[in-house]
């Protein structure tokens, strides 16, 4: 249990040679300060009190009086938090704020729910603030609409609330939820010192496990995208984004997004999933497209229809899913990884038969080793098996 006394800090001297009276409030082998505003000469201290003849004391009784008052108060305050069993959920230094607080709710023992919402309104981005608010949202759920601290966070909950979430949802959105709860218990624990480093629950803690679905589709299916035909402008866009990405090597909707300009046949660019730099020679069938979808102000027409990446995808998604419901296609959930993990899957089946580092190093997989600084890739060799994926599908031309 915390407890609670007057000290003398005899740790260093004011300028006038006198020390602070201070309340040391003690919790788990860990002590806080509380300023008591009086400073005497160290001889005047008697365990607790002030001795009589101490200058700058005008009425003894009364100081020694209130500091009684402040020790009582403060005892007082623990014995409530005792009361709420929030006692010891709180470390040293926020039961002393605690305290200095008059006993009133401050970042001391602000719940989960309370943290995460003030966190709310400070995200700028609406898109990372609709995440994390859909995370409270799942909170709350799961506990019934009922409020949950931090210490009650440990591990068991987090494997309670893992397996709830997989009832309903993908293994990829219930690691987005726990990520989002990490990411608050730590800014709780590093920025806010709500809680202590020791109730941190995520040490070993395993995220739930997404098995890998199989997205290759045949080359006959990736002819039947490529030639399918519509009127529908939404349709018509999915179907050229999924084939541009297919040509590029599987770059996904947020790097074609951000494509900028052409630099000597080629298109440079830095993932954004993985910040390395990557580059992709400019097929003929690459050239039809980006000539077919050519904005008039900027290189493609979607970067001036749409104002970000997320409007772009919505329309996307749509027409893919139409495309894929269509008996030509047959791909019912038709995605755009589609087209990645099938130019990946081609590149890998004879007769081409590329070996898994080339195709990781044109997928650019992985993070950069000492071993990758001996070789200097020749950009030949992805290009040349760029054009060998492509050759594959030789039927009928692009619509």
């Amino acid at each position: 249990m915390a407890s609670t006394k007057l000290i003398l800090d005899t740790r260093k001297a004011k300028k006038d040679g006198t020390f602070p009276i201070k309340l040391a409030v003690s919790q788990k082998t860990k002590t806080a300060y509380i300023s008591a505003k009086i400073s005497i000469p160290k001889e005047y201290w008697d365990n607790g009190r002030i001795k009589r003849g101490c200058p700058n004391i005008d009425n003894l009784r009364q100081t020694n009086n209130e500091l009684a008052s402040l020790l009582f108060d403060a005892d007082d305050y623990i014995y409530e938090l005792e009361k709420k069993n929030k006692l010891d959920r709180l470390n040293a230094k926020q039961i002393a704020d605690y305290i200095k607080n008059g006993g009133k709710s401050n970042n001391s023992n602000i719940s989960f729910n309370e943290y995460l919402k003030k966190y709310l309104d400070e995200i700028k981005s609406p898109s990372t603030r609709e995440k994390y608010d859909f995370t409270l949202r799942a909170v709350e759920n799961f506990t019934n609409g009922e409020i949950i601290f931090f210490d009650e966070i440990n591990k068991a909950w987090l494997n309670r609330f893992k397996e709830w979430r997989l009832q309903k949802s993908a293994p990829t959105t219930t690691n987005i939820d726990l990520r989002n709860i990490r990411a608050v218990y730590n800014r709780a624990i590093d920025v806010d010192e709500i809680i202590g480093q020791e109730y941190y629950p995520f040490r070993k803690f395993e995220f739930a496990k997404d098995k890998p679905r199989n997205l290759r589709l045949p080359i006959d299916t990736i002819r039947a995208i490529r030639d399918f035909k519509t009127q529908t402008e939404y349709v018509a866009l999915a179907r050229d984004f999924f084939m541009l990405s297919f040509y590029l090597i599987g770059m996904n909707n947020s790097d074609i997004f951000e494509i900028k300009e052409i630099f000597e046949g080629r298109i440079e660019y830095e993932r954004n999933k993985t910040q390395k730099s990557y580059s992709v020679k400019i097929e003929p069938e690459i050239q039809e497209l980006l000539d077919k979808l050519k904005g008039k102000e900027k290189l493609l027409i979607y970067q001036e229809r749409y104002k970000n990446i997320k409007t772009l995808n919505n329309q996307i998604n749509k027409g893919l899913k139409k495309i894929g419901e269509d008996e030509t296609v047959n791909v019912p959930g038709l995605i755009m990884y589609h087209a990645r993990h099938s130019w990946a899957g081609i590149a890998a089946k004879k007769p081409i038969g590329a070996s898994k580092a080339l195709i990781a190093q044109a997928l650019g997989h992985g993070k950069t080793t000492v071993t990758d600084t001996y070789f200097d890739y020749d950009n030949e060799l992805v290009d040349d098996l760029n054009r060998k994926v492509i050759d594959s599908l030789k039927n009928n031309k692009t619509p």
